[in-house]
């Protein structure tokens, strides 16, 4: 197989050899791809799922993507891969507003609850924010800045003149000591 093929020859060999065409993309675009999605989403290996997905997608897809067309098969997966990490940096962001409006003592879901609902909720909300406020003083702050104020790693950087990583790592470690506590309190 040569190093690069044209639409229409890559087209072909959709259409005759599908998986030697889903290799032969694997090969030549998966870390382009993948840098890609990572400008819509900041975890790499959800990027590389995306990614993956797409393949599975051009694969499930390869009777019509063969068909003759004058958009080459790069373009399309770019769309595909844009589309995929935007609907996943959604539900990242919808996923951090629900935690947020949890821990502020809301009920996630739009139904009506009863009152024994809300006091247990409040009643959870407000141990874990005890709970919170045992951190270590950084990780308490970004960890209150990421929930009650939706900020991202790099705002929380610029507010707290600190670096991104040292954000990272101090979100990771809060949401770790979270983690091990409400296993061991619920």
């Amino acid at each position: 197989m040569p190093e690069t093929l044209d639409n229409e020859r890559f087209r072909l060999l959709l259409r005759a050899v599908p998986g030697k065409a889903i290799e032969y993309l694997y090969t030549h675009y998966f870390e382009g791809l993948v840098r890609l999605a990572l400008k819509f989403i900041s975890d790499r290996s959800v990027a590389e799922d995306i990614v993956q997905e797409t393949l599975v997608h051009i694969w499930e897809q390869h009777k019509n993507l063969s068909q003759q067309n004058e958009l080459p098969i790069h373009f399309y997966l770019a769309r595909v891969v844009k589309n995929k990490s935007i609907t996943q940096y959604k539900k990242g962001l919808k996923l951090q507003q629900n935690y947020a409006q949890f821990l502020n003592g809301n009920r996630v879901p739009a139904i009506e609850q009863t009152v024994e609902a809300q006091l247990i909720d409040q009643e959870i909300a407000g141990r874990i924010k005890a709970y919170i406020n045992t951190f270590p003083k950084r990780e308490k702050e970004c960890l209150t800045l990421k929930i009650d104020h939706l900020m991202t790693t790099k705002e929380i950087a610029t507010e707290l003149r600190i670096g991104v990583k040292a954000v990272e790592r101090s979100i990771t470690n809060a949401h770790k000591r979270l983690r091990t506590w409400a296993r061991k309190e619920f």
